[in-house]
């Protein structure tokens, strides 16, 4: 398939799989938004073959720099093999877990692609308007590695928006089941394909889950933030003395009300700000063993960054104040703007401001099934840092 060709009009110094729009000349007959395309130089030298879109900041985004492969049906379907090969084969995940993501878009080699696996039911989340057109790809090539299996086109409102398209179609033709139950490890879990964040549950915190479970037998917890319940079921399974999860999303707390049942085990939802709740803690002197801190994204875009730093220090401040002396506190940031050198200074700020020392014995990030590349470290977002918390006594 002879493709349409770009050329640019500043010079690739780099080997980032995105390349912007102001480098790009581009061509007086438009072509239709997430066009499959061949790139070449200023100079007229192949550059490679990707996704052209004028309507959006990221111009092109590159999916080969490999002059010899096409951009067809069997390039797809050996990127989702690979994949697979990647988490089954090599991290052998599905020997703890029903539900892992597949396909780790720049990671994984195809840009603006995201695949998770819950059970047996696949959720396609396109970044980029070129997987309109080669949806059909994708599904086939999933239903090929795993026959019998269903799958769902999720995409993002804000995503299609950035794009300039609409994903309505393909997400009608691949629409979803309303819930799914997927495990990981001993936990079980409805997923809402309709109404959850993202895809429907945040598997790149599965590994986090489990390793904080291990500290919590005969513990109170305190899961702020805690969506549909994770890490707050987790940490009873484990033998936890009581469990109590916070958030403002009504329609989570009710699945997590649901899973906490499936799991057969107590846990305390409530519905109220955070920030409010951990101040009336604080004014009450009430104190829990074990605090997670695990907030949605707080800067989706350069402008939000400062804002996000003063979020993050007022929440580990307030989450500070209400762990026990020698207690455990897990908090998180899945921002990609804001660095783990960033985030581990304004932990440093909070904990001087409340009056307590950490002793950090553990970072981590995302599960291995979000793997990132060299040349897309963006593609490493989640910070988790763990840590013992100790109040600060000043000689006299």
């Amino acid at each position: 398939m002879e493709l349409p060709v770009i050329s640019l009009k500043a010079k690739r110094n780099s080997l980032h799989p995105w390349i912007f729009s102001r480098m790009i000349r581009h061509p007086q007959q438009r072509l239709q938004p997430g066009s499959l395309v061949e790139v070449i130089s200023k100079e007229g030298s192949f550059i490679g073959r990707g996704i052209y879109n004028y309507k959006s900041n990221i111009g092109i985004r590159l999916l080969t720099e490999n002059a010899s492969e096409m951009l067809d049906q069997g390039f797809f379907f050996k990127k989702i093999e690979q994949a697979k090969i990647f988490r089954e084969d090599i991290l052998q995940i599905q020997r703890t877990a029903n539900c892992y993501r597949l396909f780790h878009g720049e990671a994984d080699g195809l840009s603006g692609l995201i695949i998770d696996k819950f059970a047996e039911v696949f959720v396609v989340e396109p970044y980029s308007a070129g997987y309109i057109g080669i949806m059909e790809w994708i599904v086939a090539s999933l239903q090929a590695l795993y026959p019998g299996s269903r799958i769902v086109v999720r995409p993002d409102e804000r995503i299609a928006a950035k794009e300039g398209v609409s994903f309505s179609k393909i997400a009608r033709n691949y629409s979803c089941p309303d819930f799914v139950e997927i495990n990981e490890y001993n936990l079980r879990m409805m997923v809402n394909l309709k109404t959850g964040h993202k895809t429907g549950f945040f598997l790149d915190q599965r590994e986090n889950r489990f390793t904080l479970s291990q500290y919590c037998r005969d513990r109170e917890v305190l899961d702020c933030f805690c969506y549909t319940g994770g890490f707050a079921i987790s940490a009873m399974l484990a033998g936890a003395k009581s469990a109590t999860g916070i958030d403002l999303d009504e329609k989570a707390l009710e699945i997590a009300q649901e899973n906490a049942q499936l799991n057969a085990v107590k846990v305390t939802f409530q519905h109220i700000n955070v920030f409010d709740y951990l101040r009336t803690k604080i004014s009450k002197g009430e104190q829990a063993d074990i605090v997670i801190l695990d907030p949605a994204k707080l800067a989706g875009c350069v402008d939000e960054i400062k804002r996000a730093h003063r979020t993050y220090g007022d929440i580990n401040r307030f989450g500070m104040q209400v762990i026990k002396p020698g207690g455990i506190l897990l908090t998180c940031s899945c921002s990609g703007l804001v660095s783990e050198r960033d985030f581990l200074s304004i932990l440093t700020r909070s904990a001087a401001e409340a009056g307590v020392v950490l002793q950090i014995f553990r970072i981590t990030g995302a599960s291995p099934d979000h793997p990132f590349s060299t040349i897309f470290p963006e593609g490493r977002y989640l910070k988790a840092v763990f840590a013992r918390v100790y109040p600060y006594v000043k000689k006299e």
